[in-house]
């Protein structure tokens, strides 16, 4: 059986099924769109472990793959014909028997306090072409700085899903395709409360909180890394989207806040993703340490 029209109808059951997210099951069709190519594997029948092998191993000598490519193509490949198991389609998911490299230890970057306040001044200072531009660009700056808010779902973000009077933000599927609330810090409250009276100015109707310029439509993950990249290279402080998300989870860890709170702000599944925040808070651990007494 044709393993691209077989994994058609496979992303068909996880997007009916299991409510799997658009970007998700996007990802699943790029990972075994590659892998059909790069293998020559065109069929279920094709498919044995040396085939497979032969893919990891390419992956990561020849396209220098990072710990995380890898181990999304070897999730998703796992999960796609885990399927095929389950549905008879054939007796072996040759995935399992492929082992993941370690993850990396490294810790992910963050911004400290200064190089924070440095690019909201920035963004609000920065010469941009329209009033509205600006307005819009240091919410979206700060509503990252803030909630911790991933990307996608910072783009996704409706007007009515925020709530000014009971300082919250509702996330609508967030990773996961689960909804959470998000408390607004008041310094957040005011930014977006300007925000939204310049739309109101400007008679602005998208139900979108964050759009182009001239239209309605949502801003894209790349509109919004554009104009992180833009007051990234003007302060001169290396930042993206997600490095915000844990200059979030960092400073919030280290304000002293409830990491079972923080994990629920954050979205994390498993508290484990969270408790990384404290390894990254330096401060943290130089006020463990001067709390008890040495020799």
């Amino acid at each position: 059986m044709n393993i691209l029209d077989l994994h058609q109808k496979f992303r068909r059951y996880c997007a009916v099924e299991e409510r799997l997210s658009v970007s998700t099951l996007r990802d699943l069709r790029n990972s075994v769109t590659v892998f059909v190519k790069r293998s020559g594997a065109q069929n279920l029948g094709d498919v044995n472990l040396d085939v497979l092998r032969n893919f990891f191993y390419e992956g990561m000598e020849l396209h220098q793959w990072a710990y995380w490519t890898y181990a999304n193509y070897h999730k998703y490949l796992k999960k796609f014909f885990g399927w095929c198991v389950k549905e008879g389609y054939v007796e072996r998911n040759f995935v399992v028997d492929i082992k993941k490299p370690s993850p990396p230890k490294r810790l992910p970057r963050r911004l400290s306090y200064e190089e924070a306040q440095k690019v909201l001044q920035e963004t609000f200072s920065y010469d941009w072409r329209y009033e509205h531009e600006r307005c819009r660009n240091y919410a979206i700056i700060a509503t990252f700085m803030y909630t911790g808010l991933r990307c996608s779902e910072l783009a996704s973000l409706r007007v009515i899903d925020v709530d000014l009077n009971n300082m919250n933000i509702l996330v609508r599927s967030g990773k996961g395709n689960k909804d959470r609330n998000v408390p607004i810090h008041h310094k957040l409250k005011y930014i977006l409360k300007s925000y939204l009276n310049d739309r109101v100015r400007l008679g602005k109707k998208s139900e979108f909180l964050f759009t182009g310029m001239f239209g309605n439509l949502p801003m894209s993950y790349k509109a919004i890394s554009k104009v992180c990249k833009k007051i990234s290279v003007a302060s001169k402080v290396k930042f993206t989207p997600h490095c915000l998300r844990h200059t979030f989870g960092s400073v919030a860890v280290e304000q002293g806040m409830n990491v079972v709170h923080l994990k629920d702000i954050m979205g994390h599944s498993d508290i484990s993703s969270t408790m990384i925040y404290l390894s990254m808070s330096s401060k943290g651990l130089q006020e463990s340490l001067e709390r008890i007494e040495l020799f």
